[in-house]
């Protein structure tokens, strides 16, 4: 996966009310720990962002079903809008907070949680003293976040971060976020719980796929760039990070269904080229949509290497990178759809795939990783499963592999 332009950031103070909230319901009669939500402000402005950013939210829905995801899971929850109490972040109470948001014993960069802590006690003085430890085990201060990105209205992105922690929890520093993220942090209090912004331009970047140090901005023009009479096109590609220029950030560019169209209509006349002159950040995002529509088709909309079928983990992946060939950026024979992981797996050279389709693991750049080894394990040695039709050629694949080799 790739980073995405930042649209919203909610930032909440985790204090004790925060704390309550997403610990988990207790044993007996405690009234403290009682809500399955984080709730949220009766602002009119904040009223305003959220129908705004929510669709639903502008026509009077009473709630707005959401996916709170984190690179390890997702749970379901729902922002309500209409209640009793002010409107509020929800989960299924028999669930639990998500992970993200929750304590554990052990956090580190590879769990889902970040908050030191015993989630498992059952009585008020105990849960209450978890939060009393904070300090002492070196998280500092907590902060719960909620990120919404651009072209994704159903989807929250949750992370939890810690001002001034000791160096063991240098990992999940709310310094490793943009300055402006870290002023909301620095906005709230016990009383003043919630900061939020809404992001108008593309000046900040999330990757869903990694954890706290999720963050990017656009690259800098360089002179030559700025300088250049005919540079708009490339002035546009030079604004976005590195990561923004791979198939999967590819397929979440605004896109001109007229271009789309074109391209389609190039694809059937077996004419695949899209020269640089013309590829402005939209013309590439709107030729992966024609590209990725007919590559993911040919494989039934199934991961040639995974199985997996669920549509929004699916990318159809270049084999001779966009960057290197402008004669085929349209070729479906060029393309193979693979999930996500995979595909960043293929796209940064730590799978390669032989002649005869079989996947090789370059295990010298997984190196120490044991999460990714045995995520790439299983993969090792398979086959690549190839579509009926336009399936890939020889060519790109030693093309695929020397370009790598020239990579180092």
């Amino acid at each position: 996966m790739a980073a995405r332009v930042v649209e919203w950031v909610l930032v909440i103070h985790y204090g004790p009310s925060a704390h309550r909230a997403t610990y988990g319901r207790l044993n007996g009669r405690s009234t403290k720990y009682t809500k399955d939500y984080i709730q949220l402000s009766r602002k009119p402005e904040f009223l305003d962002a959220l129908a705004r950013l929510f669709p639903e939210a502008a026509g009077g829905a009473e709630f707005v079903p959401l996916r709170y995801q984190w690179p390890a899971g997702m749970a379901a929850g729902k922002l309500v809008l209409e209640s009793a109490d002010r409107p509020h972040l929800a989960w299924e109470t028999s669930l639990g907070a998500p992970a993200a948001w929750k304590m554990s014993l052990a956090p580190d960069e590879g769990t889902a949680q970040t908050i030191p802590g015993d989630p498992s006690h059952r009585d008020f003085a105990a849960a209450e003293n978890e939060f009393a430890l904070l300090a002492s085990r070196g998280a500092g201060r907590p902060y719960l976040l909620a990120v919404k990105l651009r072209g994704e209205p159903g989807t929250l992105h949750l992370r939890a971060y810690l001002k001034n922690p000791d160096k063991g929890y240098a990992w999940a520093d709310i310094a490793l976020a943009p300055k402006e993220v870290q002023a909301l942090a620095a906005k709230t209090t016990r009383r003043a719980a919630l900061a939020w912004s809404v992001f108008d331009g593309d000046e900040v970047f999330f990757d869903p796929a990694r954890n706290h140090d999720a963050w990017g901005r656009p690259a800098p023009l360089s002179a030559q760039i700025a300088a250049s009479a005919g540079g708009l096109s490339g002035m546009q590609e030079a604004r976005l990070p590195a990561s923004l220029q791979g198939d999967a950030a590819a397929e979440a560019l605004d896109v001109d269904p007229d271009e789309v169209n074109a391209f389609r209509e190039q694809m059937e006349r077996r004419s695949y080229g899209v020269p640089d002159s013309t590829a402005t950040v939209k013309t590439r995002g709107s030729a992966q949509r024609a590209f990725a529509d007919a590559v993911k088709a040919n494989y039934g909309y199934r991961c040639a290497i995974t199985g997996i079928v669920t549509r929004d983990f699916l990318v159809a992946s270049h084999i001779v990178p966009w960057s290197e060939d402008q004669s085929i950026r349209l070729d479906p024979s060029n393309g193979i759809c693979l999930s996500l992981l995979v595909d960043r797996a293929f796209e940064k050279g730590y799978l390669l795939i032989k002649d005869d389709l079989a996947i090789h693991v370059d295990w010298s750049k997984v190196g120490d990783d044991q999460v990714l080894r045995r995520h790439l394990e299983p993969l090792a040695g398979q086959r690549l499963t190839a579509p009926a039709k336009e399936a890939p050629r020889l060519e790109y694949l030693r093309r695929r592999r020397a370009f790598v080799v020239s990579l180092g």
